[in-house]
């Protein structure tokens, strides 16, 4: 069977899956969270710039479903392929473009995060674009002033999408310079470009004077992260890395920036994929840093991979290394897939590995059946709020860590004397029942335990408190 047809026989089923989970599946924490930037509209957000918000305003016109907020994700993932499909071949060819291909659908995170909306949604397709039009650009010997228009947008694009998009203007810059030299800054287009940029990310800067610049506070110190820097933090993301893209991709990816760090046409891939995998591996060392983070770094890769892995194939050593590394991928793909396909499979009590998606719609609906006229809901923290927020909105919602958020502006902190719903979640460590403490009085009125069998994976448990005796200023948080 020819490698075309094997490529689009395992997209076909990667795309039916993907539907399949985006129909099946209720929402994560981050889904959650940026859908709700959809029902709060603004210029821009605490955590994010606002394309996410922006993206999922439309289809919330029409519905609020899960799967309905998840047909644009799925539409740019397909984009992005398309994209990505088209680039790896002009550069490398026919066979490296479908190899490309079956490393993103073998990858193991790449399972579940095409049809989420996140910001990496929308600047992986950025990015992409961003290498499109700058071969465009190229090709044009920098006369055509529409291209220079076209990047200053892709570039204004990433900037809504995601603060790290700024890495894209970097690698543009050296790009252009690589291709123009000197006289790259006697050139029009560098204006305009960067003029359309500026001003496609200017809600960003209006929101943040008006916001006393918070957003870029906390990106700032949130990047900053433990003063010191931390080896085996460093090495626990790489671990992390090589187990979320699958061990193919990670070890082969070493392989291709040494070997292909000369090679002309990979150029272009390596000054866009080396900014984004150094910056998260720089934080990660400083404590910051989650899988999904890389992703569009790992992606600029893989046309480099799939070039390298090719090469493997006419020396035998390296030709089994890749077919093993290629089986453990591949494996840790599979269990990925049949466990969101088929989660209620018993684990350890609150060892679920897809804890982190179940019992929450189900728990927003115990607070709706309790709550009465002029009822809070107060939750721990802010990954527990965005679903709750989410599933039993309109009500709003408090969030009780001292940590300023999205949830502070949206509702405001806990004051002195409020009174409502309190929700407690358990984990491995239990309830947080110290909570508690922080009303005059607790009363327990509704549990909620999600189990698979005979084994726990969420157990929730409902208060009505009064009088909320903890109030404290937490604004001067982020300016720390």
């Amino acid at each position: 069977m020819s490698l075309r047809k094997i490529t689009l026989g395992c997209l076909g089923l990667y795309s039916l899956l993907a539907l399949y989970h985006a129909w099946s599946l209720p929402f994560s924490a981050d889904e959650a969270h940026y859908a709700l930037y959809a029902s709060f509209l603004d210029l821009s957000y605490f955590d994010h710039p606002p394309m996410v918000g922006w993206l999922q305003s439309i289809p919330l016109l029409f519905s609020a479903s899960e799967f309905s907020l998840r047909i644009l994700p799925i539409i740019f993932s397909a984009l992005s392929l398309i994209l990505l499909f088209k680039l790896a071949r002009e550069d490398f060819g026919d066979k490296a473009a479908y190899l490309t291909l079956l490393l993103f659908i073998s990858a193991p995170i790449l399972q579940i995060l095409p049809f989420g909306m996140i910001p990496e949604t929308p600047l992986v397709l950025a990015g992409l674009l961003n290498v499109w039009v700058l071969k465009r650009i190229d090709h044009n010997k920098g006369k055509v002033l529409t291209d220079w228009v076209l990047l200053g947008l892709i570039l204004g694009a990433a900037g809504l999408s995601k603060y790290t998009g700024v890495t894209l203007a970097f690698s543009t810059f050296v790009v252009l310079y690589l291709q123009f030299k000197a006289r790259l800054f006697s050139q029009l287009g560098l204006y305009i470009a960067g003029t359309v940029a500026a001003v496609s990310i200017f809600p960003v800067l209006y929101w943040n004077m008006q916001n006393d610049w918070i957003s870029f506070l906390y990106q700032l110190n949130h990047s900053a992260g433990k003063s010191e820097l931390s080896i085996l933090d460093a090495l626990r993301m790489q671990v992390t890395q090589l187990a979320a893209f699958g061990p193919l991709i990670y070890f082969a990816g070493l392989i291709a920036i040494f070997k292909l760090r000369n090679n002309k046409q990979a150029r272009i891939w390596l000054i866009f994929a080396l900014p984004i995998l150094l910056l998260f591996s720089i934080l990660s060392a400083k404590g910051r840093s989650l899988p999904h983070w890389t992703e569009l770094g790992v992606i600029f890769m893989m046309p480099l991979i799939a070039m390298v892995i090719i090469s493997s194939l006419k020396q035998a050593f390296l030709k089994r290394v890749f077919i093993v590394l290629a089986s453990i991928s591949i494996l840790l793909s599979l269990v990925i897939q049949v466990l969101v396909s088929y989660p209620k499979i018993a684990f350890d009590d609150y060892r679920h590995p897809l804890a982190d998606l179940m019992g929450w719609k189900e728990a927003a609906t115990l607070i709706t059946n309790n709550a009465v006229s002029g009822d809070l809901v107060f939750i721990p923290n802010w990954s527990h709020a965005s679903r709750v927020a989410w599933y039993a909105r309109p009500m709003p919602v408090k969030v009780l860590d001292s940590r300023f958020d999205q949830f502070d502006l949206w509702f405001g902190p806990a004051e002195v004397g409020d009174s409502g719903l309190l929700l407690l979640h358990a984990d491995r460590k239990g309830f947080k029942n110290k909570l508690l403490k922080q009303f005059k009085q607790c009363e327990l009125i509704d549990e909620l335990a999600v189990k698979i069998d005979v084994s726990y994976v969420n157990y929730f448990k409902l208060y009505r408190c009064h009088y909320y005796l903890v109030a404290t200023s937490n604004t001067d948080e982020i300016k720390k």
